[in-house]
């Protein structure tokens, strides 16, 4: 055990405070879950404060620990902490990436408080239109088939092809047409009328994908469920396939789809 510690080294040192007003927010973090605060309460009223250090740059700034900290506030507690010097939000968001802590919603909230303006627009999107996922609210607004689809969660830029996710959560995703975006979502709540899976994510990426196709009249399709009915699918290709043939009912020239 001597020969262990002889060959460590110290890095930072762990400080102890009961003065918790010095520790600052960093711009940007996700919002904090009330849920976890509680839990976090009750287990300080439970087991007192455990040497868990929250981290912290040389400005106070919360780089991880922000629940933690809240947790001690309403406790009236006391807290540990570690400074390193230099750390940033973008720390932050790799600390969370790793934990697989943190949502597609929690970039969203964090690059939009940082008024970054294609998330500012996302949220207030997804903000009108509740009824849809965060995911399926990110492929409206970017015009395309969400990863169920056949653009496979990606974003094309000639032949690159770049992961939604990575994009989005490196914060330099743009969005495309929110107008049309708006309009695609206004467009799926006139279905809910006639179909109750109008928000699945399979169906809502089917739609995208029809609401580009030139030979695909939306008002058309509208008067066609008067007479037809959609059921659940699981793929697409079916919801594809069943929407043909609704769209064809007693139509002369028949119109395809699928391709």
């Amino acid at each position: 055990m001597r020969d262990l510690f002889q060959s460590s080294q110290e890095v930072n040192t762990v400080y102890k405070t009961n003065d918790l007003s010095v520790f600052n927010q960093i711009v940007g973090n996700r919002p904090p879950n009330p849920q976890h605060i509680r839990r976090l309460v009750g287990s300080i009223k439970e087991n007192g404060v455990l040497q868990n250090p929250i981290i912290v740059n040389e400005k106070m700034d919360v780089i991880d620990g922000q629940h933690r900290l809240m947790a001690a506030k309403k406790s009236f507690s006391s807290i540990f902490y570690i400074v390193v010097k230099g750390y940033s939000l973008n720390e932050v968001q790799v600390l969370n990436i790793n934990q697989k802590n943190w949502t597609k919603k929690d970039f969203m909230e964090g690059y939009a408080d940082m008024g970054v303006e294609p998330y500012l627009k996302l949220r207030n999107f997804t903000r009108r239109n509740t009824a849809f996922n965060i995911t399926d609210c990110i492929a409206m607004c970017s015009n395309k088939a969400t990863s169920s689809g056949s653009d496979v969660n990606g974003k094309y830029r000639g032949d690159v092809v770049m992961k939604m996710k990575e994009v989005f959560e490196e914060g330099t995703w743009v969005g495309r047409d929110f107008e049309e975006a708006q309009e695609s979502a206004n467009k799926l709540m006139m279905l809910k009328r006639f179909y109750s899976g109008y928000k699945r994510s399979t169906f809502v990426s089917t739609m995208l994908g029809l609401f580009q196709n030139e030979n695909f009249d939306f008002t058309e399709f509208l008067g066609k469920l008067k007479l037809q009915k959609i059921e659940d699918c699981i793929s697409v290709a079916q919801y594809k396939l069943l929407i043909e043939d609704i769209y064809n009912y007693r139509r002369r020239e028949k119109v395809s789809l699928r391709y």
